[in-house]
């Protein structure tokens, strides 16, 4: 049987002092400042986190002890705990103590579980820590002795043991390399004195620390109390949107919703998710699928804040972007940035002085970075929960290291946990599924080659050598006899050997005197290697069906990949860190697919669909199934599409794009276009630079002539981007476009028919309809706006497809959308829309 320990008394001296305790015997201050009444105020904290330096030490570091464990440390702990148990019976893992101290108005209930106790005549307490690189955790652990937030953790169950229990045990702390298993054991004596010296430090930062989140919360309830809906003549259907959000949150469910661009769905959904939050004294986090879109989420808190409502927001500007170093490389020998973080926030009061600041933006954090010489990005992670409202990328919060994981911060005053909120959240799955499935190619890593013989030596020379250990190693992992793609099993140790290598070679690299470059070779290399082993040797420690692993030439080598199939289970996990979920989009159809891999609740959550508020009479929508673009007839059809677009934009001049499934096939159409008189042919470009992007988009604004842009579907110029009025007056949108059908994407759709019964629907049709509706969402913008969007192939008519489209496109069927004369139809609506 498990033995737990709980000590919650908060008024009570005697149950604060160990056994048999005299006044006397109680540290410095803390008789005095007990409270007898009820006026206490309870706060919760784990051990983990009421555990720390006090001031702060040490650096940005993955060895600092900040943060919290990762899988793979999880499992080593169970590992342990399970080898510990076999060989010593009176051996017990996980075994909770609780233990309350009264300090002023507050009670602090520390709680937390230790990893194993060994209950001895003198009872011993073990802590075990995994890292890599168990000789790098114990330099560090070494050089700050009891400043180590791991030594702090041992050292406090030690204490409350000692408060509950009247005893000094033992205690240890057990190092493990996640890499190689190696261990070391670090054995520690408290002493009552010294630690009742930081307590006395740390119940004192602890009540600052919760005077300032009491005037917070009280803040943001205020906030609430008077937060305005910032128009004053809300848009048709944006009420009931409010309101369907509203619902939700009572009822406590999570929200998919979708809602067409026009219906004004950012403010529509922020309102009652801030209303909401900030009643209950917590913040909203807003999540994009790219940093370009932040401005959506900005310009709704200018909003608020134009109308009276003094929001206080956050935009997380991306580490490669804020960085003051040439790389962002986060790490001590390199960094000075890095360098003592910790220690310099402390000494210098930055937290409390950010929270200070109505405005947290880039350049504040800048500025404080430049005075301070600490890293500007973890400053804003920092600061973040100062902010009400924090705007960000997805990987804040979904990746598989997520920035927002690892803060640790009070939970007290408010209710609950913050509210997340996923813009376009179509994006979701996909986008997370990528995160779990990295790839290696020979290609990639051969272009590295000169480069790495550009570093000096002997660098160059060593950087070469295991450069070319690991092609080897992806050579080798190809099957026997096998020259086409193929499933493989990962040989994780020969990959985690390599991983070591280049560990051990990034060390001394980043030690030694190199002036680092921005794309430094030796730091792409590690990183691209790292990332790869990181998921194989996560899924490998127990079996996973939503991974597989394949073999494939690559058009430079060849490659092995990780592919994901299902993030929902990952997605799932950092849900738990929210109290409302509401994720919104304009193609979100069908529901059940985006449920499902968003990692929510099929039984549970709740969907809706808005229609548009705009007339259907401002909106011209064909199809044409007489083309298509099916691979096999497509060499037929790329002459019928470029006539078709070229008929149609001669009958109302003006700007208009046409979105095709990929770059080839845009280009095969390009090749044989005519514009016609008067239009100019802009293209996208393969990984184009944002200025080009933004430099099109301007030329798209100032409408000098009219422009025709061939672009890409679920490209740059399809999804998150606003053309409003004369902008872009038609839209094509060439066949819906599908994945290739590939031994990936096959191996995709048999998971999916095993897992949820929908193969193809779900590795192929509602992935591309979600591009294609995207793309031809970037027409009516706005009440007064008309626009022509075309849809080219027959599949727009198959059911499997047209479930995807919104609810108002169609009556009945999507064969209303066919024309029997298509250019007299189309002239017919230019002529109507200019009466």
């Amino acid at each position: 049987m498990r033995l737990e320990f709980t000590v919650t008394s908060t008024c009570q001296p005697a149950n604060l002092a160990p056994k048999g305790a005299k006044n006397a015997e109680w540290p410095r201050g803390f008789r005095d400042s007990l409270c007898y009444g009820s006026c206490v105020k309870t706060i919760r904290i784990p051990v983990t986190e009421f555990a720390l330096p006090c001031p702060r030490r040490g650096s940005i570091d993955v060895y600092s002890g900040y943060g919290r464990a990762s899988q793979d440390g999880i499992d080593i702990h169970q590992l342990v705990q399970a080898k510990r148990k076999a060989g010593d019976s009176d051996y017990q893992a996980e075994v909770r103590i609780s233990h309350t101290f009264v300090h002023g108005e507050f009670a602090f209930e520390v709680e937390g579980r230790m990893d194993g106790v060994f209950f001895h005549k003198t009872p011993k307490i073990e802590e075990i820590k995994s890292s890599f690189n168990v000789w790098e955790l114990l330099r560090t652990i070494e050089r700050f002795g009891e400043d180590h937030p791991y030594v702090r953790q041992v050292l406090t169950y030690g204490y409350l043991w000692f408060k509950t229990e009247g005893a000094i045990p033992k205690l240890s702390l057990h190092l493990v390399s996640s890499r190689n298993k190696d261990t070391r054991d670090l054995p520690y004596d408290l002493d009552v004195t010294q630690y009742e010296e930081w307590l006395e430090r740390r119940l004192d930062e602890l009540v600052r620390e919760a005077i300032r989140v009491e005037k917070r919360v009280a803040r943001r309830k205020r906030v609430s109390e008077g937060l305005q809906f910032p128009f004053s003549k809300p848009r048709t259907g944006q009420i009931e949107l409010v309101q369907a959000i509203e619902a939700g949150m009572a009822e406590h469910r999570p929200m998919l919703i979708q809602a067409p661009t026009g219906l004004g769905k950012t403010v529509g959904v922020l309102y009652p998710s801030l209303k909401e939050s900030l009643a209950r004294g917590q913040r909203v986090v807003y999540v994009t699928p790219k940093n370009s879109q932040h401005s959506v989420a900005e310009d709704a808190a200018d909003r608020f804040e134009e109308s009276g409502s003094k929001i206080k927001s956050l935009t997380i500007t991306a580490k490669s972007k804020i960085c003051m170093k040439a790389e962002p490389l986060c790490n001590p020998s390199y960094c000075e940035y890095a360098r003592d973080y910790h220690e310099k926030v402390a000494v210098n009061d930055l937290v409390e002085k950010l929270g200070k600041k109505r405005k947290l933006t880039t350049q504040a954090f800048k500025k404080l970075a430049e005075e301070y010489e600490v890293c500007p990005f973890e400053l804003q992670l920092e600061a973040s929960p100062e902010a009400d409202l924090v705007i960000c990328d997805y990987n804040y919060v979904f990746s598989p290291h997520s920035a927002f994981g690892r803060l640790p911060q009070i939970s007290f005053a408010q209710e609950g946990q913050p509210n997340l909120v996923i813009d376009e959240a179509h994006n979701l799955p996909a986008r997370t599924m990528d995160y779990y499935s990295p790839a290696l190619s020979t290609g990639v890593l051969e272009h590295m080659r000169e480069d790495l013989r550009r570093l000096p030596s002997p660098f160059a020379r060593e950087g070469e050598m295991l450069l070319d250990k690991c092609i080897g190693t992806i050579i080798e992992a190809r099957p026997e006899g096998i020259s086409k793609p193929a499933r493989v099993e990962v040989p994780l140790e020969i990959f985690g050997d390599r991983d070591s290598e280049l560990r051990s070679l990034l060390s001394k690299y980043l030690e030694a005197e190199v002036e680092i470059e921005p794309g430094d070779v030796m730091l792409r290399l590690c990183f691209y290697w790292g990332q790869f082993t990181a998921i194989a040797e996560e899924i490998a420690a127990e079996p996973h069906p939503e991974f597989f692993t394949t073999f494939q030439p690559d058009r430079s080598g060849e490659a092995i990949k990780i592919t994901c199939c299902d993030a929902s289970a990952k997605i799932r996990d950092r849900y738990e860190a929210y109290d409302q979920i509401v994720g919104f989009s304009a193609t979100l159809k069908p529901f059940d697919f985006y449920v499902r891999l968003s990692g929510l609740d099929p039984e549970r959550t709740r969907t809706a669909e808005f229609r548009s508020p705009f007339s259907k009479a401002h909106r011209k929508l064909l199809i044409i199934p007489q083309i298509s673009t099916r691979f096999s007839e497509r060499e037929r059809n790329y002459s019928r599409i470029a006539e078709v677009i070229s008929r149609l934009v001669q009958l109302r001049p003006g700007n208009y794009l046409a979105f095709f499934p990929s770059f080839d096939f845009m280009q095969r159409v390009a090749a044989i276009f005519r514009s016609p008189l008067d239009f100019e042919l802009l293209m996208q470009e393969r990984n184009a630079r944002p200025s080009v992007v933004s430099e099109t988009l301007e030329r798209l604004r100032a409408a000098d002539r009219p422009l025709l842009l061939f672009a890409v579907q679920g490209g740059v110029f399809s999804e998150g981007v606003d053309y409003p009025g004369e902008m872009v007056v038609g839209a094509f949108v060439i066949g819906p476009p599908l994945p290739h059908f590939d031994i990936e994407r096959e191996g995709m759709k048999k998971y999916y028919e095993e897992k949820y019964h929908e193969g193809f629907g779900y590795a192929y049709s509602y992935p591309a309809m979600a591009k294609s509706v995207q793309a031809a969402g970037r027409v009516i913008r706005s009440e007064s706006d008309r626009g022509l969007i075309v849809l080219m192939d027959s599949r727009f008519i198959d059911a499997a497809y047209s479930k995807s489209m919104p609810e108002d496109w169609f009556d009945q069927t999507p064969r209303e959308l066919v024309s029997q004369e298509i250019l007299k139809d189309v002239e017919d609506f230019w002529n109507s829309s200019r009466d």
